[in-house]
This record gives structure tokens, sequence and C-alpha cells, in this order.
């Protein structure tokens, strides 16, 4: 007799979920220290969860590169060894230049760029308030709409479930990250500028050099 597998328990699911989403936003914007262990249990504690929904967010977890597995066992944030980042700057450049080739090809749609311009006015306010956590969430919010610009959800998804580690994992300043955010935010508006133009080619070359500075960056403060 063949016994029907019983679908698993939507509550399940959706506590997967909901921890998978709140790590996620957490190892994006850099709020767990490089080469910390993720100990189940105080972690379940933490968001409020069962053990097994955790779990299951720390897989996926780790196959979007953002978690990995040591042989002796237990979940951790990468550290800068642990992280090839030429080839995640050389996918990052691919997967947002290609959007942008397709949001603005010859006949398309008009794109509203309304939500990139508020976005970086929230960015503005966070950075003159000192709140880097909030500025980091909102520069990651700022490129995943760019990408959703485009209507193609595939590329979207590549974009939200990839490893983008785009912040400093070493210590840097406050000043330096006061510095680094006038930039970010000075950089995003000129990308809209261009787009609005329809300097489309332009805009392109900018986006590269905003995405390279940060690759530079990134390799300074992993150093």
């Amino acid at each position: 007799m063949i016994t029907e597998k019983k679908p698993q328990p939507l509550v399940l699911l959706n506590a997967s979920g909901k921890c998978y989403s709140v790590l996620r936003k957490m190892l994006v914007c850099g709020q767990i220290p490089a080469g910390s262990r993720l100990a189940e249990v105080e972690w379940s504690q933490r968001l409020g969860s069962q053990r097994a929904a955790l779990r299951e967010a720390m897989v996926l977890l780790t196959h979007d590169g953002l978690l990995i597995r040591r042989p002796t066992g237990g979940f951790f944030v990468p550290t800068p060894e642990e992280v090839n980042y030429d080839s995640l700057w050389d996918a990052r450049v691919v997967l947002e230049l290609g959007a942008l080739d397709l949001t603005f090809a010859p006949g398309a749609a008009p794109r509203n760029l309304a939500p990139l311009k508020k976005i970086c006015s929230t960015m503005e306010d966070l950075h003159q308030a000192g709140l880097t956590m909030g500025f980091y969430e909102s520069d990651f919010l700022f490129h995943q709409t760019l990408l959703e610009l485009s209507g193609n959800e595939i590329l979207a998804k590549m974009f939200a479930h990839s490893a983008q580690h785009f912040y400093p994992l070493a210590p840097v300043t406050d000043d330096i990250h006061k510095q680094n955010q006038a930039v970010v935010i000075q950089e995003h508006r000129e990308i809209i500028a261009k787009l609005e133009a329809k300097q489309i080619k332009a805009a392109s070359e900018l986006l590269r050099e905003h995405i390279t500075r940060a690759k530079v960056a990134k390799a300074w403060t992993a150093r």
C-alpha cells in the first residue's frame, strides 16, 4: 500500500520564511559579525521560532552563500577569506547592468523612477541621523528596486537570493562611514538623473563605476 506523503505544515513554512527574512536582512546589512556561529538554541529563542523552522531557514541561507557550514558542524557567517568577492561583484555587475538594459531597451514602456528618488531621500535622512544599519538596508533596497524595474522576476529573484555582501566586514570609523554614505547617495542620484535624461549608456557606466567603487572599498576593508 502506498502512503501519500503529507504536505509540510503551513505553520512551519511560515515560521521558516520569517526566520529566513529576518536573518537575511541582518546578514546582508552586516549586523552579525563575520565568523560568528549561529547557535540554534540561542537564535530560535531570539526569533521566537522552533529549531526546525530556524534550521530550514539557515539551510536556505547557506544555499544563498550568506552562511556556511564547517566540518566541525553548525552554521557560521563567512569571514572575508571565505567569500569570493571578485566573482560576487562580477555577478552583481552582470545582473544590475543587464537589468538596466532590459528596463530601458528601445521601445520599452516608460518606467516610474519615483520609488528610487524616495529611497534616496530616505537614505539622506538616515545619513543625517547617523542610523548606519538603516542606511545599509535602504542602499540594498535601492539596488533591488533598480532590478525590479526590469519586470523580469527571474533576475529580481537571482539578485534577492544571492550573497550580496555590500558592507565592510572589517571595522571602520564613523567618519569613514559618513564619507562613504555621502558618496553613495550622490552616485545614486546621478544615476537617476542620467536615466531621466534618457542617457542610458551614461547611466550604465555610472552604475558600473558605483559597483566597482564598492568592490574596491570591500577589498580594502577585508584585508
